[in-house]
Formats: structure tokens, C-alpha cells, sequence
């Protein structure tokens, strides 16, 4: 089923919004991580989330009056506080399970339903952008998916990454999924 041009702008408004907290949550990352391998993974990616967001942010409709200083859907508590818990692990094994097997997972998924829905001429300006940008995050995810396998040396490296990829779901479940309750489910 199309959407209609005000869902589309509601998710393009969140994902300027995320992707522009992944780029600070990764580039704060990339100053603190010891390793040199993943220090470098985080600091490239962290622009390419920041190069997404000014490609989102250039679809945001001027149309419907929404606010282009501020794309977080108004009240959002719920996706912040997964923002938060995100940000919050010190040791580099949970940082990577959050930034891979959970925000890079749910993006792609949700830019791939995205782009299943698009139209053609109403929406193929987001639907390019939409492309690109699954393009560039599946190889962000395939090198992010490397070094966090990497690090997984035990049976207590598993658990660990286990148990937060469990916490971090089940916030993201609260907060709608990655672009808003429903749009990563085609």
C-alpha cells in the first residue's frame, strides 16, 4: 500500500533524526575506544551517518510545515531513552552489538520496507536517496559485523553481546522500531 506524503515526511523527519544520533553516537565513541581498528571503523562511519542525515534531511517537506530544525517526532521519549541506553556501555563489545546487530539491522530493514512502499514519481527522489543509502549501510554493517565477530573470543563474550542486544530490542520495540511503530514491518 503507497503512503501518503505525510507518513512519508513523518519518516523521513525521524530518519534525519537517527541517523544524525548515530553519527554523534559513534564519532563520540570512535574518541574513546581503544582499538585502533574499531577506533577508525567508528569515526568513517560516523560521517557516512551525518552524510545521511543531510541527504534525508533534504527531503523534508516544506510542504506540510513540518519543523526542519528539529526532526524527532515532538514527544518521543521512548526512541531518546533507546538513544540513551545505546550510548551507555563503555566496553566496545556492547558498543558494536548496539551499533550493528541492532541500529545498523533495524535501519536497513526499515529503509528496505521504505523503499518497497515507494510509488514512483510522488516519492522517487526518497526512493534514490533511500537506495543509496541501504547500499552504504549494508557495507557499513557487513565491516561493523566483522570486527564485533572479532571480538567474541568466549562463552562470556556471547552472553554479554546477548544480553544487550536483548535490552536494546526491547527498547527500540517500545519506541516504535527504528522510523516509528510499524514502518520496519512491510
Amino acid at each position: 500500500m503507497p503512503l501518503s506524503l505525510q507518513e512519508i515526511d513523518r519518516r523521513v523527519a525521524r530518519f534525519v533524526w537517527v541517523e544524525q544520533r548515530r553519527f554523534e553516537v559513534l564519532g563520540g565513541w570512535a574518541a574513546t575506544v581503544a582499538e585502533p581498528d574499531v577506533k577508525a571503523l567508528l569515526a568513517t562511519q560516523a560521517h557516512h551517518h551525518a552524510w545521511h542525515a543531510s541527504l534525508w534531511e533534504g527531503h523534508l517537506p516544506r510542504r506540510s510545515g513540518h519543523d526542519r530544525t528539529d526532526a524527532a517526532a515532538p514527544g518521543d521519549d521512548a526512541l531518546r531513552t533507546f538513544v540513551d541506553a545505546l550510548r551507555l556501555p563503555d566496553a566496545t563489545l556492547e558498543r558494536l552489538v548496539g551499533a550493528y546487530r541492532v541500529v545498523a539491522a533495524h535501519a536497513i530493514a526499515a529503509y528496505t520496507a521504505h523503499l518497497e512502499r515507494s510509488t514512483g514519481l510522488g516519492d522517487a527522489a526518497v526512493a534514490r536517496t533511500c537506495r543509496l543509502v541501504v547500499t552504504d549501510q549494508l557495507d557499513d554493517w557487513r565491516q561493523g559485523e566483522k570486527v564485533l565477530q572479532s571480538l567474541l573470543h568466549a562463552g562470556d563474550d556471547v552472553d554479554r553481546a546477548g544480553r544487550h542486544l536483548v535490552h536494546l530490542e526491547r527498547l527500540l520495540l517500545d519506541a516504535g522500531g527504528f522510523a516509528g511503530a510499524g514502518v520496519h514491518r512491510p
